[in-house]
Formats: C-alpha cells, sequence, structure tokens
C-alpha cells in the first residue's frame, strides 16, 4: 500500500508567547480529519509541527516596551498577552476582555501613554514587522526567524520526509511561510530533504493573512509563491494543490488576495470569506486572533486534507 503520511505545520503570526499555541487547532484538525476520513487509523498518518519563531523578536519587543513605559511590559502589556495566548489554544471568552480593553484610553499610573491596550497591539504587530525586515545592517531577526521554521520542517522530515506538506499560517506567520517557501524555491536555503526543500508543498493556507500588503516592498505586487504540486506528474498531487486565503471582513490586518494581478490570480486558488469569532466580538477587529480554532477554517483544512489521503490510499473523497 503507498505511503499515506502527510505533514502538516503550523506557523503563528504576533501575540504569541508559547510553543504550544497550535494545540487546540492540531486537536480540532486531527479530529475532523478523522471524521472525514472516516478511519481511526488515519490519524497516524498525519504528522503535525507548530514552528515557534517568537523568540527571535521577544527580547527586543519586551526591551523596547521596557524602556518606553518603564515596569508597564509586565503589566498591561503582559496581560494583554496572556489573553491573546488563551484565544490561541481555543478560549473564546478570553476574546471578551480582549476587546473591552481596547477602549480605555486612560489608565491611572501609566502617565506616559494613552490606548493602552490598541498600543500593545501596535508594538505587537508593526513592532515584529519592523524587526523582521531585512536591513543594509542587518539580517539577524530574519535569519532567526526562519531557522526557527526550518527546525520545524526538520523535525517533520524526522517522520515523512517526502510526505506532502500542507502549511497553515495566520496573520504575520503567513508572510514569514511564504518567504520561507519563496527563498527555498529560489535555491537561497540549503535543505536535506525533499519535504524541508519545500518541494512537497502542496497546500498553503493563509488566515488572516496581510501579505497583500507586503506585495508593495517590492513593487508591482511582487511575484506570489508556487504550489510545486500543482506541476508534479501525480495527478493525485495535482489536483489536491491549493493556496486558499482565509479572512474575515472585521479583521483590518487581513486583505483579499485575487485580485493584485493576473499572477496572483493564478498562484491563488480562493478567497474565503469567513466570520471568526463568538457574537458581536467576531463583528471587530478582534477577529484577529480568533483563525485558530473557528470550524470554518479547520474544516475545509482538514477536508482537503483528507481527501488527499482517502485518494493516496485509493479510498473514496468526502469532499
Amino acid at each position: 500500500m503507498a505511503d499515506a503520511r502527510i505533514a502538516v505545520l503550523f506557523v503563528h503570526g504576533v501575540g504569541i508567547r508559547e510553543p504550544d499555541y497550535a494545540r487546540t487547532a492540531v486537536a480540532q484538525l486531527r479530529a475532523q480529519f478523522r471524521a472525514a476520513t472516516n478511519d481511526e487509523r488515519a490519524d497516524d498518518d498525519l504528522i503535525i509541527e507548530s514552528a515557534y519563531w517568537a523568540p527571535a523578536v521577544l527580547a527586543r519587543q519586551d526591551r523596547l516596551s521596557e524602556r518606553t513605559v518603564p515596569g508597564f511590559a509586565s503589566g498591561w502589556f503582559g496581560a494583554m498577552d496572556r489573553l491573546t495566548q488563551k484565544v490561541a489554544t481555543g478560549s473564546t471568552l478570553s476574546l471578551l476582555p480582549l476587546a473591552l480593553s481596547g477602549l480605555v484610553r486612560h489608565v491611572p499610573g501609566i502617565p506616559k501613554i494613552h490606548w493602552p491596550t490598541l498600543r500593545w497591539a501596535v508594538t505587537s504587530f508593526v513592532g515584529d514587522v519592523v524587526a523582521y525586515q531585512v536591513s543594509p545592517h542587518s539580517r539577524e531577526v530574519y535569519d532567526a526567524v526562519h531557522a526557527e521554521v526550518a527546525k520545524a520542517l526538520a523535525r517533520l522530515a524526522e517522520r515523512a520526509p517526502d510526505a506532502p506538506l500542507f502549511v497553515v499560517a495566520h496573520s504575520l506567520g503567513s508572510v514569514i511561510a511564504a518567504d520561507h517557501f519563496y527563498d527555498l524555491g529560489k535555491g537561497r536555503r540549503a535543505a536535506a530533504t525533499a519535504l524541508q526543500a519545500g518541494q512537497t508543498l502542496t497546500g498553503f493556507y493563509t488566515l488572516g493573512s496581510p501579505i497583500a500588503l507586503w506585495t508593495q516592498r517590492d513593487g508591482d505586487f511582487a511575484s506570489p509563491l508556487q504550489i510545486p504540486a500543482r506541476t508534479s506528474p501525480d495527478p493525485v498531487l495535482a489536483s489536491a494543490a491549493e493556496w486558499i486565503n482565509f479572512y474575515d471582513a472585521d479583521d483590518v490586518l487581513a486583505f483579499p488576495l485575487k485580485g493584485l494581478s493576473p499572477e496572483w490570480d493564478r498562484a491563488v486558488d480562493g478567497d474565503r470569506s469567513v466570520s471568526v469569532g463568538a457574537l458581536l466580538l467576531g463583528m471587530s477587529p478582534v477577529s484577529h486572533v480568533a483563525y485558530w480554532n473557528d470550524a470554518a477554517v479547520i474544516r475545509p483544512i482538514a477536508n482537503s486534507i483528507a481527501w488527499l489521503w482517502n485518494a493516496r490510499r485509493g479510498g473514496s473523497s468526502t469532499l
């Protein structure tokens, strides 16, 4: 019987400070995958790892917070970080205090700045973005971030060096993932296996992605990542290849990708509008942190992976 193993890589966005950020998303993906395959044995063929690149930027971010607002980083900013982590690992209730805190203009005892939660959000997102960029003087953070992605791919390759690879990336993580596989495709990184080289990349799922903004970095909307499996001689793999961009219309950091240029229209199979987050909170920019554990996102990803698993084993598809 053909090897049916499939590799999945999660890549986080900003505001994550714990390496197990994807544990609930992983559990939900496995559950949806088992349901779609209708085969308990399928779970053994799903090899999952999470890339945790936050340590490459956290020390710089904390140092900035401590120097601009002494003592503040361990207080309000720390509380926001903890709430974001809870949301990432499945706590819908944590969305409420996170959203309400954004309405707070001034906190007694913090004289230097107003709008502390919005300040935290800007520090987390813009700060990470600025640190990540390659400058004429340094690429230290960029290389450190991609070293962590490479480590996660190496862990996957230990168990499935030639397996089809599906990548689920959120927020700035979608930019990082796209950069990583784009660089691999251009031969800018060494790799020991086909999986680590990005040659088996089959599914690419961007959640709450600001990639559209990055198209301006290199001018003329740049060139999108290409999915290698599209040109596979294996018709099953070629049929499974896809790039789906999930975005919530209330998420001000997420943008559709189709329509940027004819090249992007060919590269991206679909912009899928979803409503993530609980009740009214999902109708606000707070929705940006709520993609990981939403069934509207996880279920179609699991179904696509299950289709490939069934097809490679000669079974029937649930799609």
